[in-house]
């Protein structure tokens, strides 16, 4: 039997963890959509053609996020599919997850004419948080863990092409808002995991720990701009409420560079 959601997965560089879940995904009879922005490291385009049931797309070079997720909901609204959950290479997941995910899809397809994508994750939000649908309505979300409603999104003409990392999945829910369509989270999504596999560290401010890392000057420079841009668009959308919470986010991100840096460089002169 047909599965009724593809997966969809946008790489560069990935490890073989990536592979293992790709022979989870197709083992138990999802349609899973590759663009590889890493060609030259043919470890995924080896794997593709070992499984039926990977389509495996790419450009021959690296031409960023916002194309490569619309390339694989495009290809999958082409083949039939009504709905497509992306992953980020290292988020990790299982055969559960999906299930859950597709479960979850079938019991409220009939919410797709209102909503552009639902959100899943392992959040754990109260139940306080949730609305009688089991969502939480949201106005910002990542790209990892979305189930993007294809119809919806074709509507949006996909996700913009023109940010190349920084900023597709903001741009892809202010989108959603200019055309009155709503998003929806699922925080208690099980065997979902978008930690153990990022590359942060542990840095403790006003007693708390969080996962941080430096990024090079190059990507903040990419994400400043790709923010002041967000943020533009927004106020001259009239999203004023969306346009406060991107300027919150960019600032929280600056000053979390700043203080890694700083940190690091106190480690380094304490050998500590």
């Amino acid at each position: 039997m047909r599965r009724k959601i593809a997966v969809g997965i946008v790489v560069y560089n990935s490890g073989e963890n990536l592979l293992e879940r790709l022979k989870i995904a197709v083992s138990a009879g999802y349609s899973v959509y590759i663009f590889d922005n890493s060609p030259s490291s043919d470890s995924v385009k080896k794997f593709a053609k070992q499984y039926e049931g990977l389509n495996y797309y790419t450009c021959g070079k690296n031409v960023g996020l916002g194309y490569g997720i619309s390339t694989v909901c495009a290809q999958a609204e082409i083949d039939g599919f009504q709905s497509l959950v992306f992953f980020d290479q290292d988020t990790g997941f299982s055969k559960e997850t999906l299930d859950f995910i597709e479960e979850f899809y079938l019991r409220r397809v009939n919410l797709s004419s209102d909503y552009s994508a639902f959100i899943f994750n392992a959040k754990n939000f109260t139940t306080v948080d949730l609305n009688e649908n089991g969502l939480k309505d949201i106005d910002l979300a990542i790209n990892s863990g979305s189930l993007y409603f294809l119809e919806n999104l074709k509507k949006q003409h996909w996700h913009d092409c023109s940010y190349f990392v920084d900023g597709v999945d903001y741009k892809f829910c202010l989108d959603s808002a200019r055309l009155n369509m709503k998003i929806g989270e699922c925080s208690y999504t099980p065997g979902f995991d978008h930690v153990t596999e990022q590359e942060d560290s542990i840095y403790a401010l006003f007693g708390k720990n969080y996962q941080l890392r430096p990024y090079p000057w190059r990507r903040i420079l990419d994400t400043s701009i790709s923010s002041i841009r967000l943020i533009a668009s927004s106020v001259f959308s009239g999203k004023w409420k969306i346009s406060k919470k991107l300027v919150r986010l960019f600032s929280i991100y600056l000053i979390s560079q700043i203080y890694v840096r700083v940190v690091n460089f106190w480690r380094l002169k304490n050998n500590v």
